[in-house]
């Protein structure tokens, strides 16, 4: 999920790979874009699955529809799908000069429709809503949630803003196409899930310090949607339908949460907090997904937090977690790990866990022995 916060972190470039990260100054808070907005239904009754089910959706649409995809994605759609749509639109990033394009070179008045990763989802949503057309977004991966956030993340040279609020009028996994990609970044998709463990104890700790006043209503939903990803964890390792399914609908819950809320504190803690400090150091991209499940585990056990749990569902997912998948060093996890207190002071995040337990050297290895 991404952060509403203002603070200095990267922002991933959400492609189909999930792999590559650019790191920005500053990013201008959503916050004031979700500010008194109410989504017209629950995100989840928007969400369609079957195999085959984008060919199924699109053959109704009358007037043709403007593609927005990218060469991963594009190769995995049938010839048919192809052909049938008026334009095909390949944007690389998501910097405004590209989104500007996008409008000149779009036609006016068909369906937007967006297959892909992160980046080909942001740039549906800002096609669609600055020419106020009707958006079907069909997820390619489910390694991140874009395909069900209404804001859009534009980049200006080093500084990220969010801005617009759109509602897709479909959201399609056709689950043909997303078990086409790579099973380790479908997978991955399980982080911004299990993250909810440690979020929820940092956000009731927390309870208004520098961020928003816990409420026991939304946490115990937000609980709800993690105790669905424990139920279906070993199908998220088999990337099964059901698994799947169980996972963009935990990703729709959480949005309409932190709609609600205006805040993503129930899912967003000092486990994304480490992820990002990491980052920031080495200045290394991970798929966003694997370093955030890493902070689970490490913060549930700074929280004293039933870690058994974090470390079950992460392995039964089938995440690549452990520092050595991720090629990080014993040195670089003890450097973030003594530093985190003074990066979530100086960043301005909400309280929790990562500020209020601050760790010397000793304290940070044992927190971590086991994992390398």
């Amino acid at each position: 999920m991404g952060t509403l916060g203002r603070r200095v972190r990267r922002y991933p470039s959400k492609d189909t790979c999930c792999l590559t990260t650019v790191f920005f100054a500053s990013v201008v808070s959503v916050t004031d874009v979700l500010s008194r907005r109410k989504l017209p239904q629950p995100t989840r009754d928007l969400v369609q699955v079957g195999r085959g089910r984008l060919g199924q959706v699109l053959a109704r649409v009358a007037s043709g529809f403007t593609l927005v995809t990218q060469p991963g994605p594009r190769a995995a759609l049938p010839e048919s799908l192809l052909a049938s749509a008026g334009t095909v639109l390949q944007p690389q990033s998501l910097d405004r000069s590209e989104l500007e394009h996008l409008i000149t070179t779009a036609p006016r008045g068909r369906t937007v429709v967006g297959v892909g990763g992160g980046v080909v989802m942001d740039n549906a949503k800002w096609l669609a809503f600055r020419t106020a057309a009707p958006l079907m977004l069909a997820p390619s991966i489910l390694s991140v949630d874009a395909c069900v956030t209404n804001t859009i993340a534009v980049r200006d040279g080093r500084r990220v803003s969010y801005e617009g609020f759109v509602v897709a009028d479909q959201i399609i996994l056709d689950v043909d196409i997303a078990q086409r990609a790579p099973e380790r970044l479908n997978r991955a998709g399980a982080g911004d899930l299990l993250s909810i463990h440690t979020a929820l104890r940092d956000w009731a700790t927390g309870n208004g310090k520098g961020g928003a006043r816990f409420d026991a209503v939304v946490a115990r939903r937000a609980a709800a949607v993690l105790d669905a990803l424990d139920e279906v964890a070993d199908g998220v390792a088999a990337v099964t339908e059901k698994a799947l399914t169980t996972v963009l609908l935990g990703y729709a819950d959480i949005n309409d949460m932190t709609v609600e809320c205006g805040h993503a504190q129930m899912e967003e803690g000092s486990e994304h907090y480490l992820a990002y400090y990491l980052e920031q150091l080495s200045g290394t991209s991970f798929v966003h997904g694997e370093v955030v499940t890493l902070g689970s585990v490490i913060m549930s056990r700074l929280q004293r937090n039933d870690p058994g749990r974090a470390e079950r569902i992460a392995d039964h997912c089938g995440v690549a977690w452990r520092p050595a998948q991720l090629r990080l060093s014993y040195e670089l996890l003890i450097t973030a790990l003594t530093g985190l207190a003074d990066y979530v002071r100086e960043t301005g995040l909400p309280a929790g866990s990562a500020a209020d337990l601050p760790l010397d050297e000793q304290a940070a290895s044992e927190l971590i022995a086991g994992l390398l």
